[in-house]
């Protein structure tokens, strides 16, 4: 007689992450954190992994295995083939997992009072491009191509507008940071640069930029997107999916404390469909081969 093997774990997959793979969220908001400005929360094995885990089992019901994957090309194999229950992923392979009905997204971690953030096309003050209409021939400057808000979503947002990318710009470059493209484009040594916004309705300036205090010439921004999510694959028992987004939701004491220390969460909210709208209806904008994007530094 056969028999189906019933897992009694949960297995949570993380992989490395580039520089803002998690959203801008995952550097630190202000000098006041444990940590100096600069430093990134992202779930790399270790110690305070190895709490969350720990901890998330605690309180889900069910012990929790970390898979460490070597990239997020691996974690996405992982994902689709059933190997992984759970994952911490960036926006724009979370939210194409999930348009493909390949996961479903469990929770969004809460930083700095919020789970998203906007990208933003910007120029010196003094520039002479004032609108998008001006861009050709621009030199532009990017953060890498696995970036969300330093690449590919103010790209697909150009792209919803009708301009056409292949033919706009002089020349393209990638300097791995948020601060570096806000220091290329402040310095001239490109005219146009995209970065991470948090938007604030009731002030003239960001609350908070890639490119820092200095002002800019905001052309166009995009968003809100989601800074990074926990997501299931859809062959995880509904069981163990309630079981780990009430958890992430109504976290323990421990939970909290583990999630603060690993991730900079402060807490989770439920993903909801209002929460995804504006950046699935890029999806279709995007450039191509995102989820296998190499990581810049790792061959």
């Amino acid at each position: 007689m056969n028999r189906t093997t019933v897992r009694l774990d949960i297995r949570l997959g993380v992989a490395p992450a580039p520089e803002d793979a998690a959203g801008p969220s995952s550097v630190v908001l202000s000098t006041t954190e444990r940590q100096p400005p600069g430093a990134r929360w992202t779930p790399q094995p270790g110690p305070a992994l190895d709490r969350f885990c720990a901890a998330l089992g605690k309180t889900a019901g069910y012990p929790v295995v970390m898979h460490d994957l070597a990239d997020y090309g691996d974690l996405i194999d992982a994902l689709y083939a059933g190997d992984v229950d759970i994952a911490w992923l960036p926006p724009i392979i979370a939210l194409r997992a999930t348009a493909r009905g390949r996961a479903i997204p469990i929770a969004l971690p809460m930083r700095g009072g919020t789970a998203f953030y906007a990208t933003a096309l910007f120029t010196h003050p003094s520039s002479r491009i004032r609108d998008l209409a001006q861009l050709r021939g621009a030199h532009a400057a990017w953060v890498d191509q696995s970036s969300a808000a330093g690449y590919l979503v103010i790209r697909a947002s150009l792209r919803q507008r009708g301009i056409d990318l292949n033919r706009l710009f002089a020349s393209e470059t990638f300097y791995g940071s948020h601060a570096a493209v806000g220091k290329a484009v402040l310095e001239g040594a490109a005219d146009v640069g995209a970065s991470f916004v948090h938007l604030d309705p009731r002030r003239s300036r960001p609350r908070r930029a890639g490119w820092g205090d200095v002002p800019v010439r905001m052309l166009a921004t995009a968003g809100p997107i989601p800074s990074d999510m926990i997501a299931a694959t859809v062959r995880t028992p509904v069981e163990k999916i309630r079981a780990v987004q009430t958890a992430l939701l109504h976290p323990s004491d421990e939970l909290r404390v583990a999630a603060t220390a690993l991730l900079g969460a402060e807490g989770f909210i439920e993903v909801t469909s209002e929460h995804l709208a504006p950046i699935q209806d890029l999806l279709d904008h995007l450039d191509e081969r995102i989820e296998h994007t190499p990581i810049p530094g790792r061959g």
